[in-house]
């Protein structure tokens, strides 16, 4: 019998919804009641992973265009849209659908608490870019006008929330481990002093890798799962794996197969002295100890996840992760991969939403522990 309560759940800075395939690997009663994301690639995504399967009626081209001018967007996920209809036809029929069928309240920068729905549960990975150590390090300090400053604008809708007595019960950060470097201290100790301020307990700082949690990757993460009145101390009842993977699950290196051996194709480098450097910090040789390195969004870079001898039509060089297998790496399913297909995409579109992507086994398994009891299913 399936019990009456229904976990709401919001995305804040969703991007290709990690967190609603989360909930979806778990047998629990949820909904996800609003996502808030601008940038278009993301949205898209999203919704071809999500929501794909939900009929909408389409209105006239000219009120699909009056609708999506409600929202700031960006085409580069840095700077806004300022013109939607510049995007054409096409684009605008696609986004309209796309944003009607995820809930998208669009930039968390014009999201107001009153035009939140009713949520149990919000989720923020804000932007990482300046904390990161491939970023410039300009930090989230309030007021900065950083990409990661965009924390604060959580702490704005909490407030508005707060004052509405809507507070969602539940709340969990997700960031990169430097968010708590000396430099972020500061801030991030602002940050929970605020949560305490407005009646939540935070849970300890829990830095989980996705190795942990049978993903052959080096990817470590921060958490951080705040509850009103009381603390969950989900650290403390986690389930680590231990290495619990076989990487061909993972690397599609069967090029008999003509699909993985076209994508293989689209992920081969040109053979140049960057490359051979490349080849030098990250070759890849595939056995049972093999391990990637942190998956970025731009994998054609000095310091790359993993690159392998390739000969392909560019000779005998080097490829990297196909978006195929990266997609993997994230705990994605092919069959999940394979729903972003028809979006046809470039490499690096693709590439850049899935490496600003979270690993689905991780956050999975920090939902089992906050909610199974709550708000799963019962066995009868």
């Amino acid at each position: 019998m399936k019990k009456s309560n229904k976990l709401r759940v919001f995305e804040a800075f969703a991007g290709i919804g990690a967190q609603a395939t989360a909930l979806e690997r778990l047998n629990l009663d949820y909904e996800v009641v609003g996502i808030s994301e601008w940038y278009t690639d993301a949205i898209i995504c999203y919704d071809a992973l999500h929501c794909s399967d939900i009929d909408i009626k389409m209105p006239i081209y000219e009120e699909q265009l009056d609708y999506l001018k409600q929202f700031q967007f960006s085409r580069d996920s840095v700077h806004q849209t300022m013109h939607i209809e510049t995007i054409g036809k096409e684009m605008i029929e696609t986004l309209y659908k796309a944003n009607k069928r995820s809930k998208n309240y669009g930039s968390i920068t014009s999201l107001k608490g009153n035009q939140m729905p009713d949520v149990d549960f919000l989720v923020y990975s804000f932007p990482c870019q300046d904390l990161s150590t491939g970023g410039n390090s300009l930090g989230m300090r309030k007021g900065s006008g950083t990409r990661s400053g965009l924390l604060w604008e959580i702490e704005r809708i909490l407030d508005e929330l707060y004052e509405l007595n809507k507070l969602p019960e539940y709340l969990l950060l997700e960031n990169v481990k430097t968010i708590l470097a000396d430099s972020n201290k500061k801030d991030l100790d602002q940050w929970l002093d605020f949560l305490s301020s407005i009646g939540y307990q935070n849970d300890d700082c829990m830095i989980l890798n996705a190795t942990e949690f049978g993903i052959p990757q080096d990817r470590q993460r921060v958490f951080i799962v705040s509850h009103l009145r009381t603390k969950l101390n989900v650290q403390n009842k986690i389930e680590k794996q231990k290495k619990n993977f076989n990487i061909y699950d993972f690397i599609k290196d069967d090029y008999s197969n003509k699909i993985y051996k076209n994508e293989a194709d689209i992920a081969q480098l040109n053979g140049t002295p960057s490359r051979e450097e490349m080849w030098r910090i990250n070759r890849k040789e595939i056995n049972n100890d093999t391990i990637m390195r942190t998956i970025t969004c731009n994998m054609d870079r000095t310091h790359t996840a993993a690159l392998f001898k390739y000969c392909g039509p560019k000779g005998n060089t080097y490829r990297r992760l196909t978006i195929r297998e990266a997609f993997l790496l994230m705990g994605f399913k092919e069959e999940e991969y394979e729903k972003t297909l028809y979006l046809d995409n470039s490499y690096r579109k693709m590439n850049k939403l899935i490496g600003n992507s979270i690993v689905v086994n991780v956050l999975t398994e920090i939902f089992r522990v906050m909610f199974s009891d709550k708000y799963g299913l019962s066995k009868e």
